[in-house]
């Protein structure tokens, strides 16, 4: 079993920690960390040296998701992005496909759809 490297970008610190446990009982996915928006994200990157997947807040408060998305692809380019949203417009989604984002999914999404579209981007699909 392939064990994939997962971090979470999250600016909401409850849905964060949720889902963050949620993935901590996943024999085949480990979380390397859970990320709030205050720090500096690309250094904790670097420094954590490897994820398979990123799982990123498209609306960050203080931070430009779509930025944070070409730099990970520059410095990280086999780390896969899947964006997280309530209802992204439709100018978003393709904004963010055209910045190399390989998957969205709703935040109200069910924790199997979380698991699968996970499981699947790390997969190439």
């Amino acid at each position: 079993m392939k064990i994939i490297h997962l971090l979470i970008i999250e600016d909401n610190r409850l849905l964060r920690d949720r889902i963050a446990v949620m993935l901590k009982k996943q024999k085949d996915i480990n979380l390397v960390a859970a990320l709030g928006e205050g720090e500096n994200l690309l250094k904790i990157i670097a420094k954590l040296k490897f994820a398979d997947v990123l799982l990123l807040d498209l609306g960050l408060r203080s931070k430009n998701s779509l930025e944070i998305v070409r730099a990970v692809k520059w410095n990280f380019e086999k780390t896969k992005v899947i964006i997280m949203d309530l209802i992204p417009s439709q100018a978003d989604i393709l904004q963010f496909i055209q910045a190399g984002v390989s998957g969205f999914i709703l935040k109200d999404a069910k924790v199997n759809e979380l698991l699968n579209t996970i499981r699947l981007v790390s997969k190439g699909s």
